[in-house]
């Protein structure tokens, strides 16, 4: 290793030879012609100036300096003794004169180049060192991953905290988790990497003496311009204490109790030079020194107080302005923190400090605690341990996420009993538990139902944590309660759409065949009541009838419910429709009820099965009246409506926009809270036995929903009852005018008529029935044999098929064959369930006939004279 003299021997040796090569060169140039470029000789000895180590830019100037000029004097000392002309000589000259300069400056600018980037290595690798620095004295664990979600890095501090080297860590971190939370944290951290999302969990963590510690760890994702995700930057907290935070506080609380008792503060006196006048031993600790080192002599002159620091500042205000000061300051040389109160005095100053560093970092972790607490969405509360019973223990604490949820103020709760938020609702047993539990001095976890300020039900679900003292002596109670309002509704609306799912099912499974049943009961019953003539077998025939149409009443209003119903939705104004039904509304109401309807002038039009429509209102009229057996008012009101998102937020089946709203309402007995939430249930019914099907308001239900509709119920005991009916209003479409159906005689004609029905039954009446109309009828019993008969029958106008059939071939398929045959061949589907052939999202398909069974003969006639009637 070379030595300082090592080092100046070697540069002393470099400089002379500098000088040697210098005065070669010039020597030279005395001892040749002028004629020779001797100027360019000096280039060598000015390069190996600026590249030998240890040469000052001094002395590279100096040889600078001793080349130009030597090449000058050259020229004008040195007589030209050769046959060139001094024209050629003098710009030879200057030509080395221009290469010795321009080798200079390219070495300088070479040099400082150099310099400049070492400078820069050294500071990026500075920056790289404070970046390592500081990631490792971060309160936190830091963690990243690559884009994929593979952990690639982690700090020191989860090596030290789990006692595992970083590369077990990285191959398997999920082995650190505790096994109940590796399930969800492998998901969420799944999700998050599939997502993009941000990515926040708490989990336990085996800590390196086996103990799992609670961690809240979130990350996100690092993209690049184009939004790809590059990484994942992470990072893990301990929230441990949050669990513990009671235990915690206290434990800091004595032991700060412990530290102001045991230590005395320092003291020390200036006078008005700053000049020590008296100090304890305490404080001559502090500053550095003994207590007889130190009196006598100024502040910063003798101990560690310089005087620009900012402890001289305060000492030099107070002696200036005449007033105390107290003030916390960060003390450099002990690495502490100093409490100081300053107290001027016609003698000088008197300075007490003590050590506060601990106490600061404490203060520090309440803050932090506090500052997570309060932004917590689930609510804290701490209550006194004791009474139990009644009134209850108070409130002592409670977190920001309370006073929103409740709409209590801390102010207003604190100092009250948490009781004060339960109500009818609120679980006695659930109570009774809880009490148990804290009377054992357990934790216990229960779900309640608890009351805001305004009365609003919500419900929460709560873990209850008594604070135990050294004594085993519970001192308070802690509660973390979750608001699952959300969740419970959101279960209970999926439980309400699994049962109008199975109601669905059932319905579906059963009307097919029902009503294959009913439509041969209808017939016969019609033909019995037209040919018999004795009254007791006229009356029988009329009792099938009227039970026929109830079981046909009751599969409709169930399939309507299931919203299994095909719709034929046309655009009208419901206006028109009330309208047209008036005389028959007010037939169904007796003299009294009074009947107003107050329309809209500028209602707005809306797509939708009229028929239907119309079959809706009369169940909520007759509804009405029902309850209003003394009579009253119903009044019939339609308006143009808004749903806003504040509307959608409390109802999520709905959709934002404009709708078109019919009202029916009454000033009848009126319902209470828990009626209406069971009112469009299937079945139910408050009137009594007999008295109705209880399928009514389930039908409007079923039918409002299916046609992209809102129902609501307004209603009070004693009050009345108001149902809302929304349809999304329609903008741009042709309005159709609703003309009511118009009962008439069965019209039939000569045509011939093809039959596909698998049902023998049904078949053989439906044969008859249409041969009684007059008309010629084929009939089969799969899709196979109608495409026969089409095959070897060119005069066939009209395929009647219905839509469920065996053999490979459902009436949809048969239907599209026969087009495809023939296609000016008039079709009409009849079914009692069409399930997906001809009907899509609750709607018929454009352009196809339904006759729905069960169906009178009536319906029949009307609907094939209709069809048949169809321009081609």
């Amino acid at each position: 290793m070379k030595t300082f003299a090592d080092f100046a021997r070697s540069s002393y040796l470099h400089v002379g030879l500098i000088w040697l090569f210098w005065a070669l060169v010039f020597y030279t140039d005395f001892l040749t012609p002028l004629g020779f470029a001797h100027g360019i000789l000096y280039v060598p000895v000015l390069i190996y100036a600026m590249v030998v180590p240890g040469i000052g830019g001094r002395l590279q100037l100096m040889v600078l300096i001793a080349a130009l000029t030597s090449t000058i004097l050259s020229y004008s000392l040195i007589p030209n003794h050769s046959d060139l002309s001094n024209i050629y000589i003098f710009s030879n000259r200057l030509l080395s004169v221009a290469i010795l300069l321009l080798t200079y400056f390219y070495f300088q600018k070479l040099r400082a180049t150099n310099q400049q980037n070492i400078t820069i290595r050294k500071l990026e690798q500075s920056q790289r060192q404070t970046l390592a620095d500081f990631l490792e004295a971060m309160p936190v664990q830091v963690w990243s991953a690559d884009a994929s979600g593979v952990i690639d890095f982690v700090s020191s501090g989860l090596v030290t905290f789990s006692g595992r080297s970083r590369e077990a860590i990285l191959n398997d971190w999920i082995e650190l988790l505790h096994p109940e939370d590796r399930k969800n944290t492998i998901e969420a951290w799944s999700h998050s990497v599939k997502t993009g999302t941000p990515y926040h969990i708490d989990f336990r963590l085996r800590r390196h003496d086996k103990k799992y510690i609670w961690f809240s760890t979130q990350a996100v994702a690092q993209r690049d311009e184009n939004g790809r995700i590059q990484r994942w930057l992470g990072s893990s907290i301990d929230i441990d204490d949050l669990r513990r935070f009671r235990e915690e506080s206290e434990r800091i609380a004595a032991k700060f109790r412990h530290t102001v008792e045991s230590i005395t503060d320092a003291l020390f006196t200036l006078d008005h030079d700053f000049r020590f006048t008296y100090l304890n031993q305490k404080a001559a600790e502090i500053l550095g020194g003994t207590v007889e080192d130190l009196l006598g002599e100024i502040i910063w002159r003798k101990c560690s107080i310089g005087y620009h620091s900012s402890f001289a500042v305060w000492y030099r205000r107070a002696a200036q302005t005449g007033q105390k000061l107290h003030f916390e300051e960060y003390f450099p040389p002990d690495d502490k923190w100093l409490e100081v109160r300053i107290y001027p005095s016609p003698d000088g100053l008197s300075v007490y400090f003590s050590d506060i560093s601990e106490r600061r970092k404490e203060r520090e972790q309440l803050r932090l605690l506090n500052i997570a607490v309060s932004k917590l969405n689930d609510i804290i509360l701490i209550t006194e341990a004791e009474p139990l019973d009644e009134p209850g223990p108070k409130i002592v604490y409670v977190n920001p996420a309370f006073e929103k949820l409740t709409g209590y103020t801390s102010q207003e709760i604190i100092g009250r009993s948490p009781r004060l938020l339960q109500g009818p609702q609120t679980d006695p047993g659930e109570l009774s538990r809880i009490k148990t539990a804290l009377e054992n001095k357990d934790s216990v976890r229960a779900q309640l139902i608890n009351y805001t300020k305004t009365g609003k039900q919500y419900c929460i679900e709560l873990e209850i944590i008594p604070l135990l003292d050294d004594k085993m002596l519970c001192t308070h109670l802690v509660s973390v309660q979750r608001d699952i309002t959300a969740r419970i509704q959101m279960e209970q609306r999926l439980r309400e759409s699994q049962k109008l799912e199975a109601v669905g099912h059932l319905t579906g499974g059963v009307a097919h065949d029902f009503n294959n049943l009913l439509t041969i009961i209808l017939g016969n019953a019609e033909m019995l009541s037209e040919l018999v003539a004795e009254p007791s077998l006229q009356s029988m025939a009329q009792m099938t009838l009227s039970a026929a149409n109830r079981g046909a009443e009751l599969t409709r209003h169930l399939l309507a419910f299931a919203r299994r119903q095909p719709l034929d939705p046309k655009v009208i104004n419901i206006n028109h429709l009330v309208e047209a039904m008036w005389g028959l509304i007010r037939r169904a109401l007796p003299e009294n009820i009074e009947l107003e309807f107050v329309p809209d002038p500028d209602l707005g039009i809306t797509e939708i099965d009229a028929g239907e429509l119309e079959t809706a209102l009369l169940n909520l009229v007759v509804n009405a009246r029902d309850a209003m057996q003394d009579g009253g008012k119903l009044t019939i009101e339609t308006s143009t409506a808004v749903l806003d998102s504040d509307y959608a937020d409390r109802h999520s089946e709905v959709i934002t926009g404009e709708y078109v709203m019919i009202c029916v309402s009454d000033t009848g007995i009126g319902m209470d809270t828990d009626t209406v939430s069971h009112a469009f249930e299937p079945f139910f019914t408050t009137k009594t036995v007999g008295k109705g099907s209880g399928l009514g308001l389930s039908m409007v239900f079923g039918f409002t929903k299916q046609s992209g509709g809102h129902i609501k119920i307004y209603s009070e005991p004693g009050e009345g009852t108001a149902v809302k009916l929304y349809f999304p209003m329609v903008r741009g479409a042709q309005q159709v005018n609703y003309q009511p159906t118009q009962e008439s005689l069965p019209e039939g004609g000569p045509e011939h008529i093809l039959i596909a029905e698998d049902d023998d039954l049904v078949l053989k009446h439906l044969e008859a029935q249409l041969r009684s109309l007059g008309y010629r009828v084929t009939a089969v019993t799969s899709g196979p044999d109608a495409l026969k008969v089409l095959g070897s029958h060119n005069d066939i106008e009209l395929l009647l098929t219905d839509i469920i059939m065996p053999g490979g071939m459902n009436g949809r398929e048969l239907a599209d064959r026969a087009k495809a045959m023939y296609p000016k061949l008039k079709i009409l589907f009849t079914s009692g369930y069409t399930d997906n052939a001809i009907v899509h999202n609750g709607r018929l398909d454009p352009g196809v006939e339904l006759l729905s069974k069960p169906y009178n003969r009536l319906e029949l006639a009307t609907k094939v004279r209709q069809v048949l009637s169809q321009k081609r």
